[in-house]
């Protein structure tokens, strides 16, 4: 089931784009064994060089990658959970606890925040000095054709082949295997992560019959997120949750608009928690009297926006018990 998303991961170093006007970040382990520092990437079956069609073009890989860079947290999941340890992650070892738990450990020792720049791009130098044969980068980070041809001087460069600004969980995964030659794992992660997240809805009695909303709390009122992934329950969103993005936000005094059966709510700051919790309005929705609601953090907004197999799994568990009380 695809999940469409729009928007830009957040990390411990970019918080602050998760408190701005960026809603954009909300949508919506099956790992093997790590390698050491990337030794035996790619245990291709000899069909390289592969040709991958990318969101700026075809890139041609002539050998079985052996020194990955991964150009953030998700990018790093999607390769860890294929059984291909990267060199190098562009994040932060400091916040991985708070930011990426599903696998911190996993890349503590290979994340490196200097493989992208204060502003957001691919810091070249970096990259480079890592002596990649192939980079792993989501759509948003090389969104233009020039910044996409330097990158992919460096190395074979890969993204998802859209111009989405955040693609289908499922649409990452598939282009990263394809470019370490593991399609069929991916098809298999795939098939079991959907089947163990109808599994979990499937225990409760007319799920499809129940509705979820996925908002953020700002200081104003309410901000829509994509909470496609809620779906994979077998949940409907509520007739005013807003996957595209595109709404304006809910104002505080129409808070009783949030009246799903299911809400999960991020509040980015003490000061908009607090605003909730003191609310009226918002402690007599009907999931918060139900006990439905799920308030999120960061790494929930990390993982609903840039979903792997290991975040997945681990969201699954996070909302689950969430979801069982609809029961």
């Amino acid at each position: 089931m695809a999940l469409t998303r729009v928007g830009t991961a957040v990390s411990g170093r970019q918080g602050g784009v998760a408190t701005a006007a960026a809603l954009s970040l909300l949508v919506l382990a099956g790992c093997g064994p790590a390698q050491e520092g990337g030794e035996d990437a790619a245990a291709s079956d000899g069909t390289y060089p592969l040709t991958v069609e990318t969101s700026h073009g075809e890139v041609t890989i002539d050998e079985a990658p052996e020194r990955v860079v991964a150009l953030g947290f998700a990018s790093a999941e999607e390769l860890l959970s294929l059984g291909v340890t990267p060199v190098s992650v562009a994040e932060d070892p400091e916040t991985l606890d708070q930011s990426v738990p599903w696998m911190a450990e996993e890349i503590a020792d290979i994340s490196d925040p200097g493989l992208i720049t204060a502003d957001g791009e691919p810091n070249l130098e970096a990259i480079a000095a890592a002596e990649p044969d192939l980079v792993i980068a989501q759509t948003y980070q090389v969104s233009d054709q020039a910044a996409f041809d330097r990158l992919n001087a460096v190395a074979p460069t890969v993204t998802p082949a859209t111009d989405a600004a955040n693609a289908d969980w499922d649409e990452r995964l598939l282009k990263t295997a394809e470019a370490v030659d593991r399609t069929a794992e991916a098809e298999e992660l795939i098939a079991g992560i959907e089947a163990e997240f109808t599994g979990i809805g499937s225990a409760v009695p007319g799920i499809g019959d129940r509705t979820y909303q996925w908002v953020r709390a700002d200081t104003t009122g309410y901000a829509f997120g994509n909470g496609a992934l809620f779906e994979l329950f077998g949940l409907r969103p509520a007739d005013n949750q807003d996957n595209t993005q595109t709404s304006d936000p809910l104002s505080r005094e129409n808070t009783a608009d949030l009246d799903a059966d299911l809400l999960a709510v991020w509040a980015p700051g003490d000061e908009e928690r607090e605003q909730i919790d003191g609310d009226p309005l918002f402690q007599s929705l009907p999931s918060v009297e139900a006990g439905t609601v799920y308030y999120a953090d960061l790494a929930f907004a990390n993982a609903i926006n840039s979903a792997g197999p290991m975040s997945l799994r681990w969201l699954a568990e996070e909302l689950r018990p969430t979801v069982e009380a609809l029961g």
